[in-house]
């Protein structure tokens, strides 16, 4: 047993010496760190709109039932597909609340509509604000080429460290080695309030007010999505 501890010990030193010794070898090494950025702007092409039908709204005028045709007669008169691109969400909550209450069993029910540009969303809030439905609002918003833009990014961000280092070693007459350590974070950032340029296209106050946004909803635009790539970049010096 105490051979074993003997060997274990040692292959533990040996292998701190050994990290110590690449560290060293790192550290010796004469390199320049520098910094690259890249960023750019995208329209948002998915845009989720969460629809909240409740008898509440209309006091018990109208069921869930009669609100959901009316949606969906709304939804294709805008030119939505609606087999597509409206999914009903958390039913299981319409159960939990038959145990609770009884009476109030599917007496709400929550939507998710799917739409591809701001005029279009813009004209399904007018719409459904226009047949009495109120409870909407934007979820999230995504541009479909998202992921491919970001890696466009990480590469510039790249190039532009590497014209960094250049500027930096082409007075000196030194020649720019490898890359040695990259580090770097990536950021994904946009507005999700249920505005569109400084206008709140929540909860219109009447049928005359979303007649006349609908004159407009065609120049509305969603604030870009910023995808954006900083990164840290250590090159060695030959």
């Amino acid at each position: 047993m105490k051979n074993v501890k003997f060997i274990s010990s040692a292959i533990a030193m040996l292998l701190g010496l050994v990290s110590f010794a690449q560290q060293k070898n790192y550290l010796d090494k004469s390199y320049l760190e520098v910094s690259g950025q890249a960023d750019t702007l995208v329209l948002p092409d998915k845009i989720w709109i969460a629809v909240l039908l409740t008898e509440k709204d209309t006091r018990g005028k109208k069921s869930v039932e009669d609100l959901e045709k009316e949606m969906i007669k709304k939804l294709d008169e805008i030119g939505i597909d609606v087999e597509k691109n409206l999914t009903i969400q958390d039913m299981s909550s319409n159960f939990k609340n038959y145990f609770l209450k009884q009476t109030d069993i599917l007496k709400a029910k929550s939507y998710t509509i799917l739409t591809k540009d701001a005029a279009t969303t813009s004209k399904v809030f007018i719409g459904l604000e226009a047949i009495g439905i109120s409870n909407v609002s934007i979820e999230k918003t995504e541009n479909s080429n998202q992921k491919n833009t970001q890696l466009l990014m990480n590469s510039k961000a790249m190039e532009d460290a590497k014209q960094n280092a250049i500027s930096f070693t082409k007075p000196l007459h030194q020649k720019l080695g490898n890359a040695i350590h990259i580090s770097g974070f990536s950021e994904l950032s946009n507005q999700l309030a249920g505005s569109v340029n400084g206008i709140r296209i929540r909860g219109l106050s009447s049928i005359g007010y979303a007649s006349e946004m609908s004159k407009i909803a065609p120049n509305i635009e969603f604030e870009k999505i910023k995808i954006s790539s900083s990164i840290q970049v250590q090159f060695s010096l030959e």
